[in-house]
Parts: C-alpha cells; structure tokens; sequence
C-alpha cells in the first residue's frame, strides 16, 4: 500500500501484516525473517522501509503507539508495560494485551492527542511554530483561517494541507468535530491580516493572525459559553447565522462589523475581543474622518480593488455604523463570549433629524404608473407581443434567447402589480405564498394575503383583483393551476434557472424538473428591474424622457412608495396605510403625506409658471 506522504506518521498505514511482524519482532525473532516473511521487496520500498535500521524504526513507532494507547485504556497494565519495553522482555499474555485492538481499531485519533504522534516531525514543528500541539487545537486553527490556514507556514504547501485536511476529516467521528466548510475563495486570493497591514480584505478572503484572532480575548467571558464559537471569526459567524433568512440584513451587520474588526486588527493591533471603551471611541471617530487608504470605488468583493468603505460616511451613517457593532457586541456578552460590552458606554455620533427620514422621491406619479400598471398599458403590451416579435425586438443573445421573454415579462408583470397594488416589501413579495391568499368575501375586486413582514409581524394586505389576473396568468406559464390554494407554493417562482451547478441543484429536482422554490429577493428584484429597463430602453414605447430615467432608476421599493403615496392622495386613511404598509409608528406613514404635499406645491408652481 504505497503511501508517498512526508505529513503523516506511518502509523496511519499499518495493517494486519504490521501488527503481525510486530509479535514477532518482540518475540525477537531475527529482523531477516520478519523481512522475508511478513514483506515483499515493493512493500519495503513503498513504507521507505528498505534497511534493516528503517524497519526497525517502524516497529518500534508502532510499538510506542500501541503502548502510549494501552496506558490511557489500562492504567494498572502501566507498570508492566514500562518494564516489558525496558527489558525488552514481553509475554504472550502482554503481547495479545497490546495489539488485541489492531483488528477493530487501527490507531483511531482523539482531540487531545499531540499533533507530534500523527504527524512528520517537520510538520509538527510548523505547527507548534503556531502554538498548535494538539489536534483538537489544529481543527480550531484551520476554523480561524479558512482555507488558507496553512500558508504562513513553512514546509506545508497547498498538497500537504489538502491531505491533513482529508485525514482530519476521515476521523471526525473520533475527534469530535468536522472541519468546518471551506469557504467558497481560493487560497491564492486569502490574505493575512497584521497590524498596520496596507492590505485591506473582505472578511471571506481574512486570515487572522492566533494572537489577533479572539481566542486569548481580554474581555473573552469566563462563564459557559453558550455558543461553540472558540474565536472571533467563529462567533462572528455564528451571530450572522441568526439573520439566515433575512439576507438584506445579514449583509447590512457584515459590513460595519466587517469594518470595525479590520480596523481592531490593523489600526489598534488588538482583537476584537480584546476592544476597550477606548477603542470603541476611537473607532466612532475613525468613522467621521476616514482615511483614503479605506475608501474605493464599488466593485466586486474578489475584487483587489475592494475596500471596506464607498466615501465619506453621513453623520446618520455613522450613527447606524456604532448601533449596530453595539447590538453585535450586546448579543456576545447575551451567549456569554464576553464578558462585557464596551460600547454600552459610548454614545451614539450627533445626528440631525431629518424632515422626511425616508427618502420617497423614486415613487412613480400616478401618471408614470398608469402607463406602465393599468389596463392595455406597457406591461400588457410587452406581455401580450408575439414571442418571435420580442426576440428579434431586444436581439437576445446565449442563454437568454432560449428563455420566453414574454412569460419573463409576465412574471415581472405579476410581481410589480402585487408590490405596486399592496405596498409589499420584496422580501414579502418573495416569501408569499398561495395557501395565504383567498378571495374576499364582500368583495369582488379585491383578495386578501396574509404576509410575514419585519419584527415577525404578519398583516393582511388586499391585492387587486387586475394583480390576481396577473398571477394567473404567471402560474398558466409555470404549469400549475393557480385554483388550487390549499400547497404552501409560492406566488412568485422562476420560469427556469441558470446552468451553474448551485442553482441547478436549487430550482430541479432528482429528476429534472423545476421545483417550486420560489425566488430570494435578490433574484425578484433582478426580474423587475430588467424588465423596467427593457422598457425604459424601448423606442417604441411612448415615454418621455424623464419618464426613462425614472423607469430606469426605479427599484421593487419604489413601487412600495408608489402605494404609499397614492394612497394617501386617494385619501385613504393614515391609520389604514399604516396597518397595510406594516409601519410600526404612525410617524413614518406621514412621510407620503409630505410628499403629496410636495407634489401638490411642485404642480401649482409649473401652473402658475405656465400662467
């Protein structure tokens, strides 16, 4: 069994015949025979055993081991043990005794044993150069770092690494724990971070130095941890676990915590654990003067270019940047990671209320969207034109001329009219399903859906019935009969999925067909505005060109606005939009009451200036 690895000690290839030469080597039977009856020359040569003096060593490794193994399991046998392998006298009693598990268990591995009994000597150096001396501590090195945990190290390559990482999980029932997943970045592309580093990493691509990474924390709580996290890259993920299901806002925590652990590592050289009320005002002032070496253009995250910030922050921003790493922090010290929270007492960066705190302005004017929404309008148009007549239209290239643009349209049809209709959120939009939607019973223009939005909240809002139509019509396209409202399907569910191999395995089952998976709101906001655009884009379309950049610029939130505002125009009551916006304060729902007035002004003055 040829095993050409300079990583692993040999005990991981003995077998049968191993155990077997090695009764015989303590029976001192001479070296020559056990060569010539328990090994062939190719055998000798492939366990680098090809002298006497090698072989020797062999056995006398398997010897150690199997000793090391029967003290744990038999204490009392110790002395004995100590004595046979010092007087090189064995019984046959002790000799079954010392290899009677060879058969059931051939040198299974445990957390606690030293990296030195399974590996090479040059690789167990490497890894006590890092302060690694058990296995267990070996699992919590390559959790850090990722999958470039090996490069600091001298005489590991990526080959070696791979190996390890092959033998540690061969055992991980044994160990007790499997190596966490890989993250999805190639090792050339990791960097390891170091204080006044001038290299600057989102934190998938970070390797973080042992003596930065948390485990040794000064503020690391004494009591029960109630999360598995051993460091700080490990608890940062474990409370971005939480927000799973919401992707918006998991992203919105990565990023200011994100920012405020490279700035813990390379500016105060400390670990996040190890921050201080000091360190936490000085971050809140980093983040009202942050230097250029931090700010970069908007790229991809793979991207060298990247960098942590797009500009200069607003004082709201900087509020919002502080609130969050304190709810992260509060949260460590909850599961008991910490032992305290060093932004409890710094205060939140001086922010100027703003008149209207949110910004409405990309909601459609009624006209834009009765052109666009109503009856015979654009997307009726665009949904209705022969399929010939759109490709040639939009000159479809590669994988999208094998689509239906027009069943494209009518899903975007159908998801614009549920939004602009409702005031739905996109997540909400994403996640509705038929098995909540039932017709109203006074009502024949009107159906209710009862939706999940923030805070765990449900509500009920009130599709039109030209939205029902639409939907219909969608599920016609997806071949489901839309009737049927008892299965938990979602409303909204892709046509068809690109050829990579994660969507794939997400949208088709066993068999090849499409699942009813529905869509992340990341992919539904993709539908609508490349349907927008197309139509923004189109010549034959009657829009000015305002009307263009709006439909351009225009966002699935934008339609959530155009509810609102309408609404309110249409003198539905403010408590009413409240309750079907899923506002938490009657505040926030006056924000379209100021736009409508802004709007009213906006007209009078274009009167009285045509006047």
């Amino acid at each position: 069994m040829a095993q050409h690895t300079v990583v692993l000690l040999p005990i991981l290839r003995y077998t049968r015949t191993d155990f077997t030469a090695l009764r015989a080597y303590l029976n001192r039977i001479p070296l020559s025979q056990i060569r010539t009856h328990y090994y062939s020359e190719e055998d000798l040569i492939d366990l680098d055993c090809s002298t006497d003096s090698q072989l020797t060593a062999r056995l006398e490794e398997l010897q150690e081991r199997l000793v090391l193994r029967a003290n744990d399991s038999n204490p009392h046998l110790a002395e004995l043990l100590k004595t046979a392998r010092r007087s090189r006298t064995w019984s046959p009693k002790l000799i079954d005794f010392l290899v009677q598990g060879a058969d059931r268990d051939l040198a299974t591995p445990r957390p606690t044993d030293a990296v030195a009994a399974w590996f090479k000597t040059p690789i167990a150096q490497a890894l006590r150069s890092e302060a690694v001396r058990t296995l267990r501590e070996l699992i919590d090195l390559i959790d850090v770092r990722g999958t470039g945990w090996w490069k600091p190290l001298r005489r590991l390559g990526a080959g070696r690494a791979a190996r390890i990482e092959a033998w540690l999980d061969q055992y991980a029932s044994s160990l007790g724990a499997r190596l966490p997943a890989a993250r999805q970045v190639p090792a050339s592309d990791l960097v390891v971070l170091a204080p006044d580093s001038p290299v600057l990493a989102p934190i998938e691509r970070l390797v973080l130095p042992r003596d930065l990474d948390g485990r040794a924390g000064r503020n690391r709580a004494s009591a029960f941890c109630q999360i598995a996290a051993r460091h700080d890259y490990a608890a940062i993920d474990a409370y971005l676990t939480k927000f799973r299901h919401q992707e918006k806002t998991r992203r919105a925590y990565q990023k200011e915590i994100e920012r405020f652990l490279l700035w813990c590592i390379t500016v105060r050289g400390t670990a996040l654990s190890s921050a201080l009320h000091d360190d936490c005002e000085a971050f809140k002032d980093f983040l009202g003067a942050i230097p250029g070496a931090w700010i970069g253009p908007k790229c991809l995250r793979s991207d060298p270019r990247w960098r942590p910030f797009g500009g200069q922050l607003s004082p709201g921003s900087q509020r919002y940047a502080v609130q969050a790493v304190r709810t992260f922090f509060s949260w460590l010290v909850d599961v008991r990671y910490l032992g305290g929270n060093p932004w409890a007492t710094v205060s939140d960066p001086r922010v100027a209320q703003a008149i209207l705190p949110i910004q409405i302005d990309k909601a459609l004017p009624a006209t834009l969207w009765g052109k666009l929404a109503a009856p015979g309008g654009l997307l009726d148009q665009v949904c209705t034109t022969p399929e010939a007549s759109l490709q040639a239209r939009y000159k479809l290239r590669g994988a999208s001329a094998t689509r239906s643009i027009a069943a494209q349209f009518r899903l975007a049809r159908a998801a614009l009219l549920l939004i602009g209709d409702t005031g739905l959120r996109r997540e909400e939009a994403a996640y509705a399903t038929r098995d909540k939607l039932k017709p109203v019973p006074d009502s024949a223009a009107l159906w209710e859906l009862d939706v999940l939005g923030k805070r765990n909240r449900w509500r009920t809002v009130f599709p039109s019935q030209r939205a029902i139509q639409a939907l219909n019509v969608h599920w016609l396209d997806r071949g489901r009969d839309f009737s049927y409202g008892l299965a938990e399907i979602p409303l909204l569910s892709p046509l068809s999925a690109p050829a990579t191999a994660n969507a794939q395995a997400k949208h088709h089952d066993a068999a090849g067909a499409m699942k009813e998976s529905g869509f992340s709101p990341d992919g539904l906001y993709q539908v609508i505005i490349t349907a927008l655009k197309r139509i923004a884009d189109d010549a034959a379309f009657d829009l000015s060109d305002a009307e263009r950049v709006h439909l351009r610029r225009a966002a699935p939130h934008a339609f959530r606005h155009t509810f609102g505002t309408l609404a309110v125009a249409g003198e539905v009551p403010l408590d009413v939009v409240q309750k079907l916006l899923g506002h938490a304060s009657l505040q926030t729902t006056t924000i379209y009451v100021q736009a409508e007035k802004k709007r009213n002004i906006r007209e009078l003055g274009k009167f009285f200036k045509t006047d």
